[in-house]
């Protein structure tokens, strides 16, 4: 790799958009304005591994719903925990791996997604 020309190995959300139409209740809770200082991402930077990185954030400071708060930690964590080993497989250039853990995040996504329609309030609801 060269001084001043690097290689970054990344992961990117191709459509933002279908972060929305396939995780709405989730896009709900992690991008809707809280009153708190949590920057608002616009909508074309609202991407599955920025997602992921809301909840977890909400999550630690207990701004998610109250059925979420008791409910979603776990699959919240799994994951968080999917999207650091994404970004250690990027940093060590394991694609297969990194692969990997895309199918991780989605899957644990899919699941909380899931576990959000039994809830009384359903943000972002179909």
């Amino acid at each position: 790799m060269g001084r001043t020309l690097q290689i970054r190995v990344s992961a990117t959300t191709f459509d933002p958009a279908e972060v929305q139409k396939r995780w709405p209740r989730l896009s709900a809770m992690a991008f809707s304005p809280v009153a708190v200082k949590i920057e608002a991402l616009p909508p074309e930077k609202r991407g599955v591994l920025e997602l992921v990185t809301h909840l977890a954030d909400r999550l630690e400071i207990g701004l998610l719903p109250e059925e979420a708060l008791s409910e979603l930690p776990e699959g919240i964590r799994k994951a968080a925990a999917a999207k650091a080993r994404l970004d250690a497989e990027l940093g060590e250039w394991n694609a297969r791996a990194a692969n990997a853990a895309t199918d991780a995040i989605e899957d644990a996504l899919d699941d909380l997604e899931s576990q959000c329609k039994k809830f009384k309030d359903q943000p972002g609801r179909d």
